[in-house]
């Protein structure tokens, strides 16, 4: 899919070279005949000097399953000996939309795309990645690589499935992966301020890897499970999200000093 991003935006700068002032366009790449369709309501400008395309005014660029919208899409080159040109970044400026195969990111204002490592860099205040029923929010920055199936949100990172859980932390991960042409999530990793809260219970630690197959969320490193008044804590906790079950474990043997585990009931609490 990288090449063919990379083709679509070749193809912008041919028709450019044309016709400055066109706004829309549709063109079959040679590559599995798929449709490349460029659009952006107050034209395309090339500014050869600066080694650059750019198209303004609602600019939209599809390809395939994967597509960018912005107000502004800037796509910078570098020139060959024979004068070809190649492509190796493209930023899209204020009320950024990225979409792959059903997967989508909105709320940026800023965002790079580095096509050689085919990795996304996207800023804004009210960032939210959404695939089917999952969704990672960020207030400050998100990115993406394609190729490696990963996605990171900093800054108040969030991520939520359905009802039936929200994961806090100060970043957050996702492990992705592909099936039936849909962008899924398999693991969730979380790093520092961790929290996880479930029904009626809630789970603190510094770190926590949740299996989106499995349900399972095992947290490491000043772990605390609460419910109501009452909680546990420990070093190593395991939370079944599907069972409704939760363990918590003393933390992997390093030696005599090993912390325990402690539980603290409140006997009016009801179950």
């Amino acid at each position: 899919m990288k090449n063919n991003f990379k083709k679509f935006i070749l193809l912008l700068f041919i028709i450019v070279n044309f016709n400055f002032t066109v706004a829309q366009q549709v063109i079959t790449s040679s590559k599995e005949n798929e449709p490349i369709e460029i659009n952006a309501d107050n034209g395309i400008e090339w500014h050869k000097n600066e080694k650059k395309y750019v198209a303004t005014g609602n600019a939209k660029a599809v390809s395939g399953g994967l597509s960018l919208e912005s107000e502004q899409i800037e796509a910078f080159y570098d020139e060959s000996e024979n004068s070809s040109m190649d492509i190796k970044k493209v930023i899209a400026k204020k009320n950024v939309i990225i979409s792959d195969k059903k997967m989508m990111i909105k709320g940026g204002n800023f965002a790079e795309y580095n096509v050689k490592k085919d990795y996304f860099k996207v800023n804004g205040k009210n960032l939210v990645l959404t695939s089917e029923l999952n969704t990672l929010k960020s207030n400050n920055k998100m990115e993406y690589w394609r190729e490696k199936g990963v996605a990171v949100a900093t800054g108040q990172a969030e991520a939520q499935k359905r009802n039936d859980f929200i994961v806090k932390a100060d970043k957050l991960v996702w492990n992705l992966y592909e099936i039936d042409k849909k962008i899924k999530v398999k693991k969730i990793i979380g790093f520092n301020n961790v929290s996880i809260r479930s029904n009626n219970e809630v789970a603190f630690s510094d770190k926590g890897i949740y299996n989106n197959i499995t349900e399972v969320c095992k947290l490491f490193g000043n772990v605390k499970l609460q419910r109501g008044d009452s909680f546990l804590t420990g070093e190593y906790a395991e939370v079944d999200l599907k069972s409704g079950i939760s363990k918590i474990l003393p933390a992997p043997k390093k030696g005599p000093n090993e912390s325990k585990v402690r539980a603290l009931i409140d006997k009016e609490s009801k179950n």
